[in-house]
């Protein structure tokens, strides 16, 4: 009897420290894979500065001076980010088109904002509008032309 005490006391102790450490290796953390940095083509850039123009055209055909100021600051980073990460696309050197169009347009825009004029805010927005579609002219998708994003259309977009 001893020896079969003894015995199934080894058992429970093999079976308790295989259970310890299969245990202890479950709660290892498991090693996250290593994710690149991801960044967006300049059609999905395009198509979330086309977003952010639109929400700020709504807010300005609304007169709703706070929603303005937000989305104007929202298509202030998605500038900023097309100039940050697309220098040349085509043949063209897109972060310099933007820089040279878009980002004066938007620095009179926020001036306008910050005057709360709204027939000036009205016109600041119209050149935004007019700087997207010179650069499309530019560079050779004169084709895609943005609007105000006024009325019933659910784009700011002439199709």
């Amino acid at each position: 009897m001893i020896t079969t005490h003894k015995s199934s006391l080894r058992t429970i102790r093999i079976s308790t420290l295989l259970l310890m450490v299969s245990f202890s290796a479950c709660m290892q953390p498991t090693p996250q894979p290593v994710v690149e940095h991801y960044t967006p083509g300049l059609a999905i850039q395009m198509k979330y500065m086309q977003h952010w123009t639109h929400k700020l055209g709504l807010s300005v055909e609304a007169e709703n001076l706070e929603l303005a100021d937000f989305y104007h600051h929202e298509l202030e980073h998605a500038t900023e980010d097309l100039i940050e990460s697309i220098e040349n696309y085509g043949g063209f050197p897109i972060a310099q088109l933007t820089e040279t169009m878009m980002v004066p347009m938007m620095d009179a825009l926020e001036d306008a904002l910050e005057a709360g004029n709204w027939t000036q805010i009205r016109s600041a927005y119209t050149a935004v509008i007019t700087s997207c579609n010179t650069c499309h002219v530019a560079t050779d998708h004169g084709f895609i032309v943005i609007n105000e994003g006024f009325g019933n259309n659910p784009f700011n977009q002439d199709f």
